[in-house]
């Protein structure tokens, strides 16, 4: 069998990235610009003073990050040939796996790009958003002589496990758009009602379903959202208690 190569799809990846970023920062700006609004005239530059570094070292570290997993896609690629599929990351390192000791091949959908994944007895090998991916497939399962088992499972965030996650947060703001029981209690307005939301969203990312990326198993958009949402936890927090003139 004659070298035969396959790249990555990285106008696909490079216009998903690019929608990813373009939303965490968007999302860091709007509460940062929502929570300085919501302080005291007085007390917003030192809100600024304090977060507009944070915002700034997240773009840097975005823009990084975005500029090195191009880079890391580019350069990669992955080769058949006599029997052995090899996977090049950027820097020259190769994974090889013979096709004899292939057990089991399973086609999913993974953050939106086709992936296959291929299992050994010693360990689980995913190729993911390869550009001409059904090519790929189909010289895999005939040099394996295996067929790839199809996984349709599809992680619905808008279920009804998502209703129930969020249900003490329209309960919540239901009591606090209305008029007799916010008379009554205080506690129930709408600056509450954006700190609870906040925190019962982080208990939603927390629970979060997620297909495993056989990677890297501590990097996941889980743990980003957690962070986002932590971090637009303590803007909410600051602001309250500095509204209160707890800082003075």
């Amino acid at each position: 069998m004659s070298k035969i190569l396959f790249r990555y799809n990285i106008a696909l990846f490079r216009k998903k990235l690019l929608t990813r970023t373009s939303i965490v920062i968007s999302m860091f700006a709007l509460f940062l610009l929502y929570n300085t609004l919501q302080l005291p005239e007085a007390e917003r530059g030192k809100f600024l003073m304090i977060f507009s570094p944070l915002f700034l070292l997240l773009i840097w570290f975005l823009q990084k990050n975005y500029k090195k997993q191009l880079e890391i896609l580019s350069k990669g690629y992955v080769e058949m040939s006599g029997g052995t599929i090899k996977q090049f990351d950027a820097y020259g390192s190769c994974a090889a796996i013979r096709c004899k000791d292939i057990e089991k091949i399973t086609h999913d959908s993974f953050r939106g790009y086709d992936r296959l994944v291929i299992e050994t007895e010693e360990k689980i090998y995913p190729f993911v958003n390869i550009l001409e991916f059904e090519s790929f497939k189909t010289l895999v399962e005939k040099e394996t002589g295996k067929s790839a088992e199809l996984d349709t499972e599809v992680i619905n965030y808008f279920s009804m496990r998502s209703f129930w996650f969020f249900l003490p947060s329209i309960v919540f703001i239901g009591a606090v758009f209305t008029p007799f029981l916010a008379a009554l209690y205080p506690i129930l307005n709408r600056d509450t009602a954006v700190l609870f939301f906040n925190v019962n969203l982080i208990i939603f990312f927390l629970y979060l379903p997620e297909k495993n990326n056989y990677i890297i198993t501590g990097f996941s958009m889980k743990r980003r959202m957690l962070f986002i949402t932590s971090m637009v936890f303590f803007f909410q927090v600051y602001t309250n208690l500095s509204k209160s003139g707890f800082f003075k």
